[in-house]
């Protein structure tokens, strides 16, 4: 076993000081359009809102909140790792074009279509913003190549994860040409929702690895805390996260051989998913526990209190996955489990490159408490939609008219809870956050 190096005492954090204000904002706004998302499904609340913008608040949520937020975070910490400085064209389009997708769904400009990974608004706006987005994310991750590729060698688990992101990122990109060019053109050929399921299917599936590589990164900065920097890990976990961009580069292959539509591609994702990215989790999360095991967890730590509940988290949403699921509730509540867990691993990342950029912490004792209100809510939540959709509850359906299940009724209620109490979690955060980057002093 080999042991890492710290490379936060290296570097400086700060210098994408800049990314890590719009992914917070980011993350800010799409926390606010789950609160109205969260409170259009449950029992009384709804009738507060307007019925329609339930599906307009729920785009501008999934973009800003999950999509946008996680590959600004990712540009974060390659930034915060790698020794290069940021492409400089990557960050005002990245910027611009959160500002526009924000816009759009906060007017309710525009249809929405609630597809799978990126829901839309059609709107040229919102399209434009989407593109602009991800063309300053591409401009960034390609930055990285030559460094990321030494990384993938690198005996320090964090930037060998990132520079796996690197690569996955690559991936991706390729994924959203080929996807266009496969179905340009057919977006008024009657398809409507079925089209951009299309369109979204590989580059959605594909971000999943995305977010696997960056959960394997922020797992292992925050366990440096309880091991003070003494991580070990086996050999062959190297060759693991090889595995999450041979197995993302498996499933855009298979692009173009099988419509997204066809059963089998949906077939060969789940056992490309299984073998290529829930395998290389499950083996990092052993090598992590086993260490952290052995040591006294402390409670007012929010790096530990992040990772433990980040990992609770994802094995929650796996297990989910795993016992299967039809067209329900369980759906989101699986889904949530995974690209929550990385936002709250993001979350206690984003407090120790504070740290380490010698900022003093604001609301230093919300910060603490900050991990324990997001994690909690978060698991009530998916735990109402774990168990509603069990009964059948219908997903991205306001209202609760269609049941008078009492247990349904009350899972949608505990999901109500949990949306609240992950929403004041996520605005402490965004709280302290935007504070440290304002106001904090530098230490000593």
């Amino acid at each position: 076993m080999k042991q890492m190096r710290d490379v936060f005492a290296e570097t400086g954090p700060l210098r994408a000081r800049k990314w890590l204000v719009l992914s917070v904002a980011s993350l800010g706004l799409g926390g606010a359009f789950a609160f109205l998302v969260g409170m259009a499904r449950a029992p009384f609340a709804e009738r507060l809102l307007p019925h329609d913008y339930f599906r307009h608040a729920l785009v501008g949520h999934v973009n800003l909140a999950i999509v946008f937020w996680l590959l600004l975070s990712a540009v974060v910490l390659w930034a915060a790792n790698f020794r290069g400085e940021n492409p400089r064209a990557g960050f005002p389009l990245a910027l611009l074009g959160t500002a526009l997708v924000a816009f759009s769904a906060l007017f309710g400009s525009g249809e929405a279509v609630l597809n799978n990974y990126v829901p839309v608004l059609v709107n040229p706006l919102f399209f434009a913003g989407l593109a602009v987005f991800f063309a300053g994310f591409s401009i960034s991750s390609f930055g990285r190549v030559r460094e990321a590729y030494d990384g993938l060698s690198s005996d320090d688990m964090v930037k060998n994860g990132l520079s796996t992101a690197v690569f996955v990122s690559a991936v991706l990109f390729a994924a959203v040409v080929v996807s266009s060019f496969f179905f340009a053109g057919k977006a008024n050929g009657g398809e409507g929702k079925h089209y951009y399921e299309k369109l979204f299917w590989t580059p959605g599936h594909i971000q999943q690895f995305l977010n696997g590589s960056l959960l394997v990164a922020a797992w292992y900065t925050l366990a440096r805390t309880p091991l003070k920097g003494g991580i070990r890990f086996w050999g062959f976990l190297k060759t693991a996260n090889k595995s999450l961009i041979f197995s993302a580069a498996l499933l855009l292959a298979l692009l173009f051989f099988l419509d997204p539509a066809d059963r089998r591609l949906k077939i060969g994702a789940e056992i490309i998913y299984g073998a290529g990215l829930g395998i290389p989790l499950f083996l990092h999360i052993a090598n992590i526990t086993r260490q952290t095991l052995r040591t006294r967890f402390d409670y007012k730590s929010p790096q530990e209190a992040s990772l433990a509940f980040s990992m609770v988290i994802y094995l929650f949403g796996v297990f989910i996955a795993y016992a299967g699921f039809q067209n329900d509730t369980r759906v989101p509540a699986h889904y949530h489990g995974g690209v929550t867990a990385l936002t709250l691993a993001l979350m206690g990342c984003y407090h120790e490159m504070l740290k380490k950029g010698g900022r003093e912490i604001r609301f230093e004792r919300l910060a603490r408490v900050q991990p324990y209100v997001y994690g909690t809510g978060m698991l009530l939540f998916i735990a109402g939609l774990f168990v509603s959709g069990l009964l059948g509850a219908p997903r991205k359906t306001p209202g609760v008219g269609f049941t008078e299940n009492p247990v349904v009724l009350f899972s949608l209620g505990l999901m109500g809870v949990g949306t609240l109490l992950a929403v004041l979690g996520g605005a402490a955060f965004v709280l302290y956050a935007a504070a440290t980057l304002v106001n904090g002093r530098r230490g000593e």
